[in-house]
């Protein structure tokens, strides 16, 4: 299968900006009203739900004004989702236990929603790719839906090893790894879709050509690959500080690195070895199966230095 260039947009940065400001702006003024951070999120919630029903419509009925509508939409959902975590961390600064809103499960889920969705959708605006919705959208809704129903909403003190500066670092390029990887699923699971029910004509109809299907989950793994290499370097720097030792095989640890290997294996096995089709896609579904194992359990069913369990 051969290399596509993607086309982007002319003109498109701009308007972009415009709106990311604007949401950005419109999020500030809505975390300085009164209601608490879990209306937010609550909200937030609900408007995944709705544009996710868009999304998948949009995908079976060709309209424009369709397609609008669920951009908006979940430019709305993105923008109430930061409003919940900018509230989260005035309510927290209130109670005197200021930490950044990805501290404990129920914020790390949140925000893992809230960088997914931001990095689906500048895909959207930047490539045109609508389709690949339909498998982000529900996993970014899964998600949001986990936190809302499972985990421990209550605002508690970090502990004293979280409280440092790399919380930041880490933390942030570890969920922009995560949502890249979580794009790469969409597409590949698409991709398996549209190369292997050739007869299906619904499937044919709404999905775009197995080349730029193939070539947009490389794309969001090849952006996510570097950005997840710097957040384990950065969380060994951490441990150094807090623990005295640069890694101790903590479970997190070694299904961070099992993830790290799988989607090297997978930039190796296209680049140097020609990959292409579903064995690559396969590798990409895979490799995110051990991204949910990573983080849900581990996390929650292994005791160690980054679990949840407690909550």
């Amino acid at each position: 299968m051969k290399e596509v260039t993607i086309d982007t947009k002319k003109g498109i940065l701009g308007s972009s900006l415009l709106w990311v400001g604007g949401a950005i702006l419109l999020s500030i003024v809505l975390a300085l009203l009164p209601p608490d951070n879990i209306f937010w999120y609550k909200t937030a919630f609900l408007m995944y739900g709705l544009t996710t029903i868009l999304y998948v419509a949009n995908a079976l009925i060709k309209e424009k004004m369709l397609a609008s509508i669920s951009t908006l939409s979940l430019l709305l959902s993105l923008t109430l989702n930061l409003t919940a975590m900018i509230k989260r961390g005035i309510d927290s600064y209130n109670l005197g236990i200021f930490h950044p809103p990805w501290s404990n499960l129920f914020e790390a889920l949140t925000f893992w929603a809230f960088i997914g969705g931001s990095m689906y959708l500048f895909l959207e605006r930047k490539y045109g790719i609508r389709v690949i919705s339909i498998f982000v959208l529900p996993a970014i809704l899964g998600i949001y839906a986990f936190a809302m129903f499972k985990a421990n909403k209550d605002l508690t003190p970090l502990m004293p090893a979280l409280r440092s500066y790399w919380l930041y670092f880490h933390v942030i390029t570890a969920f922009f790894g995560y949502a890249g990887f979580t794009v790469a699923f969409g597409a590949a699971t698409a991709y398996l879709l549209k190369a292997n029910f050739k007869n299906n004509r619904l499937i044919q109809k709404i999905l775009p050509s197995e080349n730029i299907l193939d070539e947009v989950a490389y794309k969001a793994i090849a952006i996510s690959f570097p950005v997840w290499t710097a957040s384990i370097i950065l969380g060994a720097a951490w441990a150094n500080e807090a623990w005295g030792g640069y890694w101790s095989w903590d479970p997190k640890e070694v299904w961070s690195l099992i993830v790290w290997l799988f989607f090297g294996a997978y930039l190796h096995a296209r680049q140097l070895m020609g990959w292409r089709g579903n064995r690559v896609a396969w590798l990409a579904v895979f490799g995110f199966i051990t991204v949910l194992i990573c983080f849900f359990a581990i996390n929650l069913y292994f005791p160690g230095l980054h679990s949840y369990a407690g909550e």
